[in-house]
């Protein structure tokens, strides 16, 4: 765990990294970051280290630049360098390469950009990517299993979530002229969403809003070869401020951030059902893999943006 806000009404972002340890009894506390931060990025990469981008220094604070990798072996994090962009509410993804690519974002108040930046954490550069079609925070981004990134939804005006969602081949993220190009549209609108990669090459978009106040229970499929979505199964309730929320196992996708349970979602059957209830509302609280069998759920706040000290542990599905 990697920063967050700390405070009822998140005016304060906090520097701390924690540490899990994989049977979830215990926590160790491990070097902070350079700078304080919330409404970051945190991508992990196979060799244990983590990107953080981007993100606030608390409720209020323009969004920060800075670029820094933690190292597994709980060292000082290791800073690379700049965003030419400083955002927060942005998405990134790591690609096949060893890059992260950090698209959209908060730039400045009712202000979003379209701009991507690639970052090598190897060679400490940060570079120019090409523009979304749109400019939009609150999106969520994906990496698909025929390696294009695919990019869905956001806002795009205060309290206005977009329909419009674009793909991109990193192949030729580095030649002339690299772009991204339109597909879907959505079926419905969404912001505060989450996306995330089915292992049979599809996507699946999951909850949030079309206009920061009415919740979806609803889904979406994005199907690679037709580049269209279709509706999926529904949720068991409605939830939206869920990015980091949901984990793929399998054909079940279970979801804990956004709402007051912890649902798992059976693909095949279409059908959900519940596997915690956690009284509150738990917007932005996250579910990993915690070790070979369990998951953990950690945080998020309630509707009057009270912080939730909640962190429990559950026996994945099937096992």
């Amino acid at each position: 765990m990697a920063g967050g806000c700390i405070d009822d009404g998140c005016a304060t972002a906090t520097d701390e990294v924690l540490v899990v340890s994989s049977d979830g009894r215990s926590v160790v506390r491990r070097a902070p970051l350079a700078a304080a931060r919330d409404g970051h990025t945190a991508t992990v990469f196979p060799d244990g280290r983590v990107v953080v981008v981007g993100g606030f220094a608390g409720e209020g604070v323009g969004a920060l630049g800075a670029v820094e990798v933690l190292a597994p072996d709980g060292g000082t994090a290791s800073a690379v360098g700049d965003l030419a962009h400083p955002r927060g509410g942005h998405a990134a993804v790591l690609l096949r390469d060893g890059r992260v690519l950090v698209v959209g974002g908060w730039v400045a108040s009712h202000t979003y950009t379209a701009t991507s930046e690639v970052i090598d954490p190897d060679a400490g550069t940060i570079v120019a990517g090409p523009d979304l079609p749109f400019a939009a925070d609150a999106l969520d981004a994906v990496a698909l299993a025929d390696g294009r990134i695919l990019v869905v939804g956001g806002q795009v005006e205060p309290g206005r979530a977009t329909d419009r969602a674009a793909v991109l081949d990193p192949a030729m993220l580095d030649a002339a002229g690299a772009a991204w190009r339109a597909v879907g549209p959505l079926g419905t609108p969404r912001l505060k969403h989450v996306l995330v990669a089915l292992r049979d090459g599809r996507a699946l978009v999951l909850g949030g809003s079309p206009d920061d106040e009415t919740l979806l229970e609803s889904t979406e499929v994005f199907d690679p070869d037709t580049e269209r979505f279709s509706a999926g199964p529904g949720l068991h309730e409605p939830r939206y401020k869920l990015p980091g929320g949901a984990v793929v196992l399998g054909d079940h996708v279970v979801v804990a951030g956004g709402g007051g349970t912890v649902e798992d979602l059976d693909l095949g059957s279409g059908r959900s059902r519940v596997l915690a209830e956690q009284r509150v509302r738990g917007s932005f609280a996250t579910i990993n893999r915690l070790g070979q069998r369990d998951l953990l759920v950690i945080g998020g706040y309630d509707g009057h943006i009270r912080l939730r000290r909640a962190a429990f542990v559950l026996p994945a599905p099937g096992r």
